[in-house]
């Protein structure tokens, strides 16, 4: 599991750390920065999983995220400051700084630090000219004095090893305390990084901006892993999965139609063959007809690919390991209330599946819906935790548990959803203002009837 993020001079955040849990959610203001930190998760998956641009340290531009240059991620749009993302995950650390190199106009590892149980197996420092490397604490030339000092070899922002084996020319020079060192180290870099690329390849992410729905889709032969940033791939992953047979299929019309069901919006959703090339995605009213996604409420069809994407990665039929990792931002878009405390019991449902699941949201109804599903037992408390973000002082994040009760703690500042309690405060003073002013009226304005 991730279970923690450092971000350094990073878009909103000059120096911000998350503790993560099975279901983390970020809410806050518009333009406080609450995506940053899915943005940073976003940067990591795909820069690790490139290979077409392996010796770029970081992919400010892929499929699952597009942040322009340097100058736009590096807080402030100083190109001179350093951009810091620290990863925790199962026993390991990774510290990484990056700097720009306005000359080449491209991105340099400056900094990279890998820990053990806290314990420093290497740490790479780059300055101009210059470097050191250290292996568990020494320096590497005090550890191998005939060391022809190199700099590590790099994919994307990890060393793939630390010293290469062929600096030692004989086979009794690697029968050494010192070689055994290397070797204890080599093999935890190695570990860690497999690890993290595990997490990594069951990764998925969706934005808010996600694809309109189309009125006929291509039976095109292709099977996707994953439902894409925008969503792209929801219509033939459904139709795909529709086509199995047996302990293969994952039933995600079958599940999706059960959340329609669950929030009384449809009966179901189906998929509709039309000839062998075409078909459709239909959802079925509540009275049994049938009509193309294109002609019903645009929620309808912006959330199927929050629920197959959630409902792939975590697999009920196919539970397999904790490394799989979704990110969701704004999955309530065009739904109503209902159906957004709806979503809230989904996810809640799949952080039991294990793995974990990154939500941005503006819906207070999603956010109490998980709420309800800790106070009933279906998820632990210690398996939540809510990011507030906010735009203004240095600690710009609050984070907020909720106790076996459903309650939130420590309280949300300024109230929960201030903007709620903001309106409804406002709301009951309009109404007091108005009863007051019709009294006064009824009182001493209005002239007495006449017989």
């Amino acid at each position: 599991m991730l279970t923690g993020l450092t971000l350094r001079n990073f878009r909103a955040f000059k120096d911000q750390s998350f503790r993560f849990r099975r279901l983390n959610i970020f809410i806050g203001k518009n333009n406080s920065g609450k995506s940053s930190a899915l943005s940073a998760l976003n940067l990591i998956a795909q820069t690790i999983s490139t290979q077409e641009l392996e010796s770029t340290p970081l992919l400010l531009n892929g499929q699952f995220q597009n942040l322009g240059t340097y100058i736009d991620v590096v807080n402030g749009n100083n190109p001179r400051r350093k951009i810091g993302i620290d990863l925790e995950f199962d026993r390991f650390s990774v510290k990484t700084e990056y700097k720009y190199r306005s000359q080449r106009r491209e991105i340099d590892i400056s900094d990279f630090e890998l820990l053990d149980r806290s314990k420093s197996v290497m740490k790479y420092t780059a300055r101009k000219d210059s470097y050191s490397l250290s292996v568990k604490g020494r320096d590497v030339e005090k550890i191998f004095p005939s060391y022809k000092k190199r700099r590590p070899r790099f994919i994307n922002f990890w060393p793939t090893s630390i010293v290469p084996s062929t600096q030692f020319r004989s086979f009794e020079e690697r029968d050494t305390p010192a070689y055994k060192t290397l070797r204890e180290a080599d093999i935890a870099l190695y570990t860690a990084r497999r690890n993290l690329m595990r997490y990594f390849d069951n990764f998925d992410s969706i934005s808010p901006f996600r694809d309109q729905p189309q009125r006929t889709y291509l039976y095109s032969g292709e099977s996707a892993r994953k439902v894409g940033i925008s969503g792209s791939n929801m219509a033939t992953m459904l139709a795909a999965d529709a086509s199995k047979r047996g302990g293969i299929r994952k039933d995600l019309v079958s599940n999706i139609s059960f959340w329609f069901r669950y929030t009384g919006i449809a009966e179901g959703v189906t998929v509709q063959s039309l000839t062998p090339r075409h078909f459709e995605i239909c959802l079925i009213s509540n009275d049994g007809s049938k009509h193309n996604i294109c002609d019903v409420g645009f929620g309808c069809s912006q959330v199927l690919p929050v629920l197959v994407g959630g409902l792939n990665l975590f697999d009920e039929s196919h539970p397999g390991s904790s490394n799989k990792l979704l990110v969701v931002q704004e999955p309530e878009i065009h739904l109503h209330p209902d159906a957004q405390a709806a979503l809230g019991s989904f996810f809640s449902n799949l952080a039991t599946r294990g793995g974990q699941i990154f939500i941005e949201t503006h819906s207070d109804n999603l956010v109490l819906r998980i709420a309800r599903h800790v106070a009933l037992g279906d998820i632990a408390p210690e398996d939540v935790a809510i990011f507030y973000v906010t735009d203004q002082g240095e600690e710009r994040v609050s984070e907020i548990g909720i106790d076996e009760h459903g309650a939130f703690e420590p309280p949300f500042p300024n109230g929960f959803f201030p903007q709620r309690q903001a309106e409804s405060l406002s709301l009951a003073r309009a109404a007091m203002r108005k009863s007051s002013s019709r009294r006064t009226q009824l009182a001493f304005e209005y002239p007495e009837p006449t017989a």
